[in-house]
This record gives C-alpha cells, structure tokens and sequence, in this order.
C-alpha cells in the first residue's frame, strides 16, 4: 500500500489540502511553488490584469514548458532506439 500524506499548498492566493503519495511531497510543493512563482511574475507584469487572465498565462505557460519538455523526451527516445538498432546490427547473432 502506498503510503500517503495531507498536505496544503498555496496557489494565486488559494488553500488547497491535498492528499499525495509521501514520496512525491516535495514534488507537489515544487510544482505550487513554480506555478506561484509564474503567477507573482505575470501578476508584476501586467497588474491590473484580472487573477483569472494571470491564472491562465502562468497555466499555459506551464502546460507550454511541459509539451516542450516531452517532445524533447520522444526524440531523445528515438534517438536511443536508433542507437540500440545500429549495435544489435553490428553485434553477432546467436544463429551463427
């Protein structure tokens, strides 16, 4: 059984009581504390901006850094697949 914690964040000025798995805490609280931190950042930039329109920049923001980081993921993934490919070719077989 996993083995979880309650924990509370704090993102755009709301409480949220959270029950995670204890090994991924610190996780979850870097993830409120970037996310906080991209808001505060939009919130300097733009403040008359309505917390709704912030709250979405820093989401898209996120959700942007998080594609990217992905579609680097995949091609690195290719990339050793290829690599593993071009041993096994120049590997001998077991058949011979």
């Amino acid at each position: 059984m996993v083995e979880t914690l309650r924990i509370t964040i704090t993102i755009a000025g709301k409480r949220f009581s959270l029950t995670v798995p204890r090994k991924d805490e610190e996780i979850y609280r870097k993830a409120a504390s970037q996310l906080s931190n991209k808001i505060d950042e939009y919130t300097r930039l733009n403040p008359k901006a309505d917390e709704s329109y912030i709250v979405a920049q820093a989401a898209l923001y996120m959700s942007l850094r998080l594609q990217v980081l992905n579609e680097v993921h995949m091609q690195d993934m290719k990339a050793i697949a290829e690599i593993c490919d071009g041993i096994e070719a120049i590997l001998p077989s077991d058949e011979e």
